[in-house]
This record gives structure tokens, C-alpha cells and sequence, in this order.
């Protein structure tokens, strides 16, 4: 920034010049010399400003492409308990990442759906919802529409895109695809496209049948991604904590800081998550506790969490849009009751991260000592792994 002389400060000093001038007139014992008066300076100083930018968050989209037919019930069950705990591992990254994560749940022609796509979601609570609902049943032969699920997975997903982004899909499943059909591509085909789209395809085979193990690592190596093969029931052992009680209390408390908002049937889908989460095991309710403590996320019917990620203002909703708790108040009032429970959310957050971060580390020792690698475990290994292409360490 340059700093110039004003108007007024070349003015000063022309009138300095001029009254020098006039004493050599006006002097009364000769002629006195004039002082001599420096020609105005003029400073030049640089001040360099830096802008801070903020980094954008890398970000991780995760597909999920789950076989739910009946051999596959076990594995289905144990993905219910575990999905809370391998979003907790998602968002323990650093820097942290932003998670997204989708559905694809699949059968065959003749079962009572083909497939079953739930889309990208940031919301973890829609998304355990959605786990929820899946059932094990139908199949009887040894293949699957396999191809019909990556191909939702792979174009019917709305992806992130920029170069801070991991796109991952995880087939998890016990039967190779029915190549033979015609109505979308082959899987090789599928693998292909996966990798022109910059999603890595990663297998898990349940089981031990040899043409899926064949076909899975094909189907991973075309695509740039991994595999792996695990027992059939999925080998997910629930470990329980010394800190799992005081987890499930404090994921508890953490919902009733939840104020929904919007229209009567946001609301509604609002207040069943809720309900959701307080009726969680406790170490299912421990991981999703410490979840969202740590990705500052709760459901996206909260208002606490939308007025503070600046989504929308008080004054913008109607009467009828507001909490239920904020009807009928006044503007002060709703205030003060919105700033009583980010307070409220604020203290129950550190406490979770606190209790989450022992938890952690005795979940750590314990499936060092045990060798554990489940289906949640080979997940995360696997990322831990590809995570590194974005930055991102676990």
C-alpha cells in the first residue's frame, strides 16, 4: 500500500517556501538568507496483506454394493451393527473428511427386486435408516445380477467431482455375476468404466466359492482397485467397551440437542432418527456418538446445526417451519432457546471426544491382539490405503 502526501501537506510547504522568500524583502539589517526547505518527500510503503483461504476438506464417497440374498443374512445383520463404526473410522481421517455414502442393495431376476439404490448421503442417520430396512432373502441359484448393481453404482450415483475427492465402491458378495445377461454391460465392462470415471472398485468375496473369488479379483484388478475374501458371516466381532455405557448416554443427550425444522413431513423423518438413536445398542450408539462429534454433523432436519452452517437464518422460516419448541415465542425467546442448546451440544460434544478418543485406542489394542479383519476392518484397511491419494491419513 502507498502512503502519498495529502494536499494539505504540499500546501504546508509551499507556504514554508513562500514566508522564507518574503524575509529576504522585509528584513530590516540586510539581507537574510533564506532557510533552505527540502522538496516534500514522498514515502513509498508496501504492506503485504495475507489472505487466508480457507483449504476446501477433502472429500470420500463411499458406495456400498451389498448381495442381500439369503446366504447372505448374516453378513446383512453384521453391516447393520458395524456401518456407525466404519463412518466413526471415515471421519477420523486428517485432515478430516467430508463422507458421503450410498446403497446398492442387489438380487436376481425373479427375486423380489433386482436392485435397491439409495443415493450419496451425508446424512449417516438416513443412512443407517436405509441399512436397516435391507432384509436377507431369495436366491437359491450360484449367480447374481451383480452387473445391474454396479451399474447403479457406477452411473447412477451423483459423484463428487474435483481432484480432492475419493470415490470408492465396495462389492461385497458371495456369487459371480450373470455375465450372460444382456440388458447392461459385463462386468469387465463395468470395471472399465469404473476406472474411466476415476472410482476405484473394491471386492470383498464372502465365503469360499472359487468362481467368485475368480471373478471378483478380475473385476478389481480392471478397475484399479482391491480384494479380499472374508468368512461368510462377514467375521465382524462387536468389541465392547469400558466406555460404551457413558457413549450411549451421552448419544442420547446429544439427540435431544436436535431442534427439527422445515415441513411437516421433514419433521417427521426428523424425530424417527432421533427416536432411532436412543434405541441403539450401546457400542453402535458409542461409534455414532463419536461420529458425529467429530464430523460436527448431526441429522440434516437440524436447525442448531443449519443456523450455524449459515443454510438458514430464524427469520427466513415460517411459524409453521420452526421447531416445535420455538412456535409461538418471541424472536428473542426462540434466541435464547437456540443458543441454550448449541451450548448444551458444545459441552456434550467435548465429552464425547474425550471418552472417544480412550475408546478408540482400546479398540485398537484389542483388534491387534485378536488379528480381527471383518468386513468393517477390511474396509478401512483398504482405505487407509487409498485415502492417501487425497492426503488423507488414518
Amino acid at each position: 500500500m502507498k502512503i502519498r502526501s495529502t494536499p494539505f501537506e504540499i500546501g504546508a510547504a509551499i507556504a514554508v517556501t513562500i514566508t522564507s522568500a518574503a524575509l529576504v524583502i522585509i528584513g530590516t539589517r540586510g539581507p537574510v538568507e533564506p532557510p533552505e526547505v527540502s522538496e516534500p518527500v514522498v514515502e513509498t510503503v508496501v504492506v503485504e496483506k495475507t489472505v487466508q483461504v480457507p483449504a476446501e476438506r477433502p472429500r470420500i464417497d463411499v458406495v456400498f454394493v451389498l448381495d442381500t440374498t439369503g446366504s447372505m443374512t448374516s453378513l446383512i445383520e453384521g453391516a447393520k451393527r458395524k456401518i456407525w463404526s466404519v463412518a466413526n473410522r471415515l471421519a477420523s481421517g486428517t485432515p478430516q473428511p467430508e463422507i458421503r455414502i450410498g446403497l446398492v442393495a442387489y438380487r436376481d431376476i425373479g427375486d423380489a427386486y433386482i436392485t435397491q439404490a439409495h443415493p450419496l448421503n451425508g446424512d449417516i442417520d438416513a443412512v443407517y435408516q436405509q441399512l436397516s430396512s435391507l432384509r436377507a432373502e431369495g436366491g437359491g441359484d450360484t449367480r447374481e445380477h451383480v452387473n445391474k448393481a454396479l451399474n447403479d453404482a457406477i452411473h447412477g450415483m451423483q459423484w463428487s467431482e474435483g481432484d480432492n475427492v475419493l470415490k470408492l465402491v465396495f462389492l461385497v458378495g458371495d456369487a459371480a455375476p450373470h455375465d450372460d445377461y444382456s440388458d447392461v454391460p459385463t462386468s469387465a465392462e463395468l470395471a472399465a468404466h469404473a476406472r474411466d470415471k476415476g472410482i476405484l472398485l473394491n471386492t470383498i468375496r464372502c465365503g469360499y466359492d472359487r468362481e467368485t473369488e475368480e471373478s471378483w479379483k478380475h473385476i478389481a484388478s480392471l478397475a484399479g482397485g482391491q480384494y479380499t475374501s472374508i468368512a461368510q458371516s462377514g467375521g465382524m466381532v462387536e468389541v465392547a467397551t469400558p466406555f460404551d455405557g457413558k457413549l450411549r448416554d451421552l448419544n442420547a443427550e446429544l439427540a435431544d440437542t436436535v431442534m427439527n425444522y422445515g415441513s411437516a413431513a421433514d419433521k417427521s423423518a426428523g424425530y424417527r432418527k432421533l427416536a432411532t438413536r436412543k434405541a441403539m445398542a450401546a457400542p453402535s450408539a458409542a461409534a455414532a456418538a463419536s461420529y458425529s462429534a467429530k464430523s460436527g454433523r448431526l441429522n440434516k432436519e437440524d436447525l442448531v446445526g443449519a443456523l450455524e452452517a449459515g443454510a438458514v437464518t430464524l427469520d427466513s422460516l415460517s411459524e409453521e417451519e420452526l421447531p416445535d419448541e420455538l412456535r409461538g415465542i418471541s424472536k428473542d425467546q426462540r434466541k435464547a432457546a437456540v443458543k441454550k442448546q448449541r451450548s448444551a451440544r458444545t459441552r456434550i460434544q467435548g465429552e464425547i471426544l474425550e471418552l472417544s478418543r480412550q475408546r478408540d485406542a482400546f479398540i485398537s489394542e484389542k483388534n491387534t491382539s485378536d488379528g480381527a479383519a471383518g468386513f468393517d476392518g477390511e474396509v478401512v484397511d483398504m482405505l487407509r490405503e487409498q485415502a492417501s491419494s487425497i492426503g488423507v491419513a488414518y
